[in-house]
Order: structure tokens, then sequence, then C-alpha cells
């Protein structure tokens, strides 16, 4: 008999830009983002390198419309779900592997004022957009893998992957 299993991710990021949003065949609502964390150094004597990770994110039907409706690029929220891998068949015949987080929750991390004030604030606005400003090569190439790979929802299943 197998143990308990538990699969449970929380992230807190900034989207890279807008949700892209579309429907299922079943008519689920389905929204993804992509999330920009920083990695940390803990200390200089680790391996570990700073830099910023680019986490796909996928959420369906009532977490879908609130992403739709409420986010937009650069927003800071918080994201509660599960990692989920998928696998698929590339053209050359290779399996391929995709990892993604199934949002459960998704909450505003900063108020709607502190929100306008970073965005729109005059003073010390160049430090703020070097801080909030993404390297575009690092999205861009995350967005083309992102697109290559099939998605579940072209699939002629009625039910929604999970």
């Amino acid at each position: 008999m197998a143990g308990p299993r538990y699969n449970k991710v929380i992230l807190v990021g900034r989207l890279t830009r807008d949700p892209e949003t579309r429907f299922a065949a079943s008519g689920v609502h389905v929204t993804k983002i992509t999330l920009a964390i920083d990695r940390p150094v803990f200390s200089s004597s680790t391996q570990e390198q700073a830099g910023t990770d680019f986490i796909p994110v996928t959420s369906f039907g009532k977490t879908a419309d609130f992403v739709s409706n409420y986010l937009q690029k650069g927003k800071l929220v918080l994201v509660e779900g599960r990692l989920q891998v998928s696998k698929f068949q590339a053209q050359d015949g290779t399996s391929k592997y995709y990892t993604d987080v199934i949002a459960d929750t998704v909450n505003f991390m900063e108020t709607k004022k502190n929100s306008e004030e970073r965005d729109f604030s005059p003073s010390d606005k160049k430090s703020q957009e070097e801080k909030f400003s993404f390297n575009t090569e690092e999205v861009s190439s995350n967005d083309v893998a992102f697109e290559e790979e099939p998605s579940p929802l072209d699939s002629n299943d009625d039910e929604v992957p999970f």
C-alpha cells in the first residue's frame, strides 16, 4: 500500500504578460499566465545563482474567470495549486515533458493603492522600471516552448485535463 501523497505549490510572483484565456471544448474557462519569480542567493558559498524563474500557471473555471478579469501584466499575486508534469510526443518522435502549475486559488499580493503607486509614481520611476522589467529574451523563449507543445485543450475529450 502506498503512503500518503501530497502535491502542493505556493508561489508569489509578478505576471510577465496579460492572461491568455480560452474555453475548452467542454465550455470550461481556461486561463494561462506566466509568473516571474526571483531566485535568491542564500550565501556566497552555495552553487545557487541569482536570477529569475518563469513559471507557467493554468487555472480553470471560477479561478480562470478571476485571473482573466482582474489581473494584468506586472501584478503581484500569490498562487496556490499543484504541480503537473505532462508527457507528449514531439514531431521527431521523442518524448518531451512539460511542467505546469495548476492553480486552485490566485490572490492579490498588493493593494490597489500600492499597485498604482508602483506603476505611476514619478519619483524614482527609472529604478522601478529597472526592478520590474523582464528579460524579453527569456520570456519569449518561454512563450515559444509554451506554444509549441500540444495543449490538452486541443483534444477531443469533453473532460478538463487534470
